[in-house]
């Protein structure tokens, strides 16, 4: 027991603790908002010194929080496997952990490649890949990964032509008809997008991944149609409809 008037036993930073973990969720709060974002635009959205966003980024990142690609920072896969996106309400079940099941179903029909994805501010993020029986040529998805100008230009692809991203601006639009790509983002790669709608406001799609560009059955259509239609009837709350 401590002699009176010394110090009470105990972590002798918890204000200091609670205020960097504070700084870290406005930090992440900002990225989810913003989408890839440079350190110098948190930096003036979240109100903190330029040297203190650089510091949680890296620590962050440290542990697959954040990522960054080409300058800017985003959301990394382990938020993304934690949170199951965005989108889970406390005691119900997320995004990705809803899609399992639908997408393992779809992968073992298809024999393709499965991906969802979803939108965050403006932009898409993959949430969940199963790698196909065939290898593609062309590259491949990753959970976490950003649908932005920045992540896949790199890889050749022209993110207006990504069939995921096109399948996202169809969904807002509240047309969820498929969207074909046959080779046109990728030559080496045929692409099938359902659009799902997630909620009254969030978005995403699933999508096969196949090799070549060619043309593609209408059962795999049809499958990654009803996959979508099916992970969005069994969400929470969610605002599918049509």
């Amino acid at each position: 027991m401590p002699a009176e008037g010394a110090p009470a036993e105990g972590p002798p930073a918890d204000d200091d603790a609670r205020s960097v973990i504070g700084a870290a969720f406005t930090v992440l709060r900002s990225l989810r908002e913003r989408g890839p974002s440079r350190v110098s635009d948190l930096q003036r959205a979240c109100g903190l010194p330029r040297t203190t966003v650089h510091r949680l980024l890296c620590q962050l990142q440290a542990v697959d929080a954040v990522r960054r690609t080409e300058g800017r920072w985003s959301i990394g896969p382990l938020l993304v496997e934690l949170g199951s996106g965005p989108f889970a309400e406390p005691g119900e079940p997320g995004l990705r952990h809803v899609a399992r099941r639908p997408l393992l179903d779809l992968a073992r029909a298809s024999g393709a490649l499965v991906a969802i994805s979803v939108e965050t501010a403006g932009h898409g993020l993959v949430l969940d890949v199963l790698p196909s029986v065939r290898p593609l040529k062309g590259p491949e998805p990753r959970p976490g990964m950003a649908l932005h100008p920045d992540e896949l230009a790199p890889l050749g692809l022209d993110v207006s032509r990504v069939a995921s991203v096109r399948a996202h601006h169809r969904a807002h639009r509240g047309d969820l008809r498929p969207v074909l790509d046959l080779g046109h983002a990728d030559p080496r790669v045929t692409c099938v997008a359902a659009p799902l709608r997630i909620s009254a406001r969030d978005v995403g799609a699933v999508w096969v991944m196949l090799p070549g560009a060619a043309d593609v059955s209408d059962a795999v259509v049809g499958a990654t149609w009803r996959t979508a239609r099916r992970i969005a009837a069994e969400l929470p709350g969610s605002g599918s409809s049509g």
